[in-house]
């Protein structure tokens, strides 16, 4: 268990942004996307529980608080509050979990693909918790691939799968850069596969609840062809958000920040600048 919570400084100067990663990207796999806030604005992103060095899987248990509490424990030893958040998935649900738990750590949020399932979704899931592993997006991170014999290996295995089709070069070589680290002569996932299967087992079932409990200034950002967020979701968003603005990226999908990093930042700096946060 880490006392103090690593952290990936994207550098910058001026007002605090802080970006919450999603289940198995570690945040410097965002350098792309994050590279145009840094003109105005100081960057850092703490590395979620699972890379951490001694915890394991069965910490997260029924929801992904603990993430947000570790978030507000992160803020707490950096000395923070009146934070821009930006989440991604995973990150932004834990983002808005700490914002609605402490209000005055956030000034306004952006928050990016967050799993927000439709109630009924929820509902099976919580009803029947012994077939969470059985779902095929768990059983696949845990056959995931964890062991490469080189970094040209892994870009050239990645190159040729369908999820990192519409991603850069640039955006890849972050993915194969930060997301394997050195295990002997090979190299493995950073982001363990049990870990990832934990989370995907475990879908955030306070969502609907927390949402209307924010204040703060939001972006809601959704993929056009995103395979998270479904119609209904994205309806009963808006409607328990009202006051948010919403905005959906065209021509991308679920992980939109690798597809289209460019196009996306400067949605958000738009955003930022209009609504003088």
């Amino acid at each position: 268990m880490a006392t103090v919570i690593p952290f990936h400084n994207f550098g910058g100067d001026g007002s605090v942004i802080h970006f919450a990663h999603a289940n198995a990207y570690p945040p410097a796999c965002y350098r792309q996307f994050l590279a145009p806030f840094l003109a105005q604005y100081h960057v850092e992103g703490m590395y979620h529980r699972p890379l951490w060095p001694g915890t394991e899987p069965a910490d997260l248990q029924g929801d992904w608080q603990i993430i947000a509490d570790d978030l507000i424990h992160f803020f707490e030893q950096r000395g923070w509050e009146q934070v821009i958040g930006i989440g991604h998935s995973l990150g932004a649900v834990a983002t808005m979990y700490a914002a609605a738990k402490r209000p005055s750590l956030f000034r306004a949020l952006v928050l990016i693909e967050p799993v927000f399932l439709p109630p009924q979704i929820l509902q099976m899931a919580a009803a029947h918790p012994e077939q969470a592993f059985l779902m095929p997006m768990v059983q696949s991170a845990l056959r995931r691939r964890d062991r490469w014999p080189s970094r040209q290996a892994a870009f050239d295995r990645f190159r040729s799968k369908d999820v990192f089709a519409s991603w850069s070069d640039d955006s890849l070589w972050d993915y194969v850069n930060y997301a394997l680290v050195e295990d002997g002569p090979e190299l493995t996932l950073a982001f363990p596969r049990e870990w990832e299967a934990q989370i995907y087992a475990t879908p955030p079932q306070a969502v609907w609840d927390t949402m209307p409990q924010i204040t703060q200034p939001t972006l809601g950002i959704r993929a056009a062809q995103t395979d998270t967020i479904f119609p209904e979701a994205w309806q009963l968003w808006q409607k328990l958000q009202p006051q948010a603005t919403f905005l959906q990226i065209e021509n991308a999908g679920h992980m939109l920040t690798m597809e289209r990093p460019l196009p996306v930042a400067e949605a958000i700096l738009t955003w930022l600048k209009q609504s003088g946060v």
